[in-house]
């Protein structure tokens, strides 16, 4: 295999550590670019020979550059973003700043250099609401700033295929989980409250979400990076299930063998909060022949054993 490098934003965060560790598998030389603001070095390997960790913000244009010229990857996988939606609400400047303007400056410093193929992790968070399944070619209508930021990144790529002719993907990621989680979402929310009790608060009960595990979003990307067309594509990322909150707290519990009472705190609730957002795969499959090897249960199950295997000792 051809040892080609791959420039990974975001390398240490949840879903770029897991996607760094699998391109150093495949035989890859990984360039980590990350500021460390919600990424951890101890999710790194500690000493690799073909990985480059650039401490440096997205902002930083100069920096951004320099290293790009001196790497010279063949691949960027464009992951940095600030994701956490209730955060993203409370500073919608900041979110601007990093999700789209530390887009551009990416983009920008790819024109600096010659690359095969530039991959943008997009969300779900762009589709409008609606109750039932999402296919790329959908009508766009973000319902918060987060998918506004995503949405406009989307724009951003688009134009740079077609000022550049380099090969772009989008990919539309919708809801991961799995180890490394770096922002308190519904799941580790239910698994960390549950080693301290079996009774949980939550927020929201009913939502339904296409819930995909960490290590099937890290075989799509990779898929998408070395079997896509040389245009420009966006592709779900997903299962093409829904599962509600109540029904995962009702899994948990099984792997768990524990009975969880749910209490609904007022403070967590989101006041706007859409009922399904699910994907439809089916470009994804027959393009790039990907499909998911987790299902919610096998994935929890992993999560578990990986992160709270604690809570399987409780007999």
């Amino acid at each position: 295999m051809e040892n080609k490098s791959a420039f990974v934003t975001g390398g240490a965060g949840f879903v770029g550590s897991h996607l760094t560790s699998k391109l150093l598998q495949r035989g890859k030389t990984v360039i980590v670019y990350d500021n460390f603001s919600t990424g951890k070095r101890e999710f790194l390997p500690s000493k690799h020979e073909r990985l480059e960790v650039v401490t440096a913000d997205l902002l930083d244009i100069e920096r951004l550059k320099k290293s790009l010229l001196e790497l010279r990857p063949s691949t960027i996988y464009h992951l940095a973003a600030i994701h956490y939606v209730p955060y993203c609400n409370a500073n919608p400047i900041e979110t601007v700043m990093v999700n789209v303007a530390g887009t551009e400056a990416v983009l920008e410093a790819c024109r600096n250099i010659e690359i095969e193929k530039f991959i943008f992790a997009s969300s779900a968070a762009v589709y409008p609401i609606k109750d039932t399944l999402n296919f790329e070619d959908d009508p766009i209508f973000p319902c918060d700033i987060y998918g506004n930021t995503k949405y406009f990144g989307e724009h951003l790529v688009r134009t740079f295929h077609e000022s550049t002719g380099v090969p772009c993907v989008v990919a539309r990621l919708f809801n991961i989980y799995g180890p490394h989680e770096t922002n308190p979402h519904v799941i580790p929310a239910i698994l960390e409250q549950l080693q301290n009790g079996t009774e949980i608060q939550l927020g929201n009960l009913d939502p339904k979400r296409d819930y995909i595990y960490v290590d099937d979003v890290v075989d799509a990307l990779i898929a998408i990076a070395e079997n896509s067309s040389d245009s420009f594509e966006v592709f779900n990322v997903g299962t093409g299930e829904e599962y509600s909150v109540e029904e995962l707290v009702d899994i948990v519990g099984k792997i768990c063998e524990l009975n969880i009472q749910i209490k609904q705190d007022e403070q967590r609730k989101r006041k706007s909060d859409r009922l399904h957002l699910v994907a439809d795969i089916s470009k994804i499959k027959n393009l790039i022949g990907w499909k998911p090897k987790f299902g919610i249960y096998k994935g929890l199950e992993s999560l578990i054993k990986n992160e709270y295997s604690d809570l399987l000792n409780h007999q």
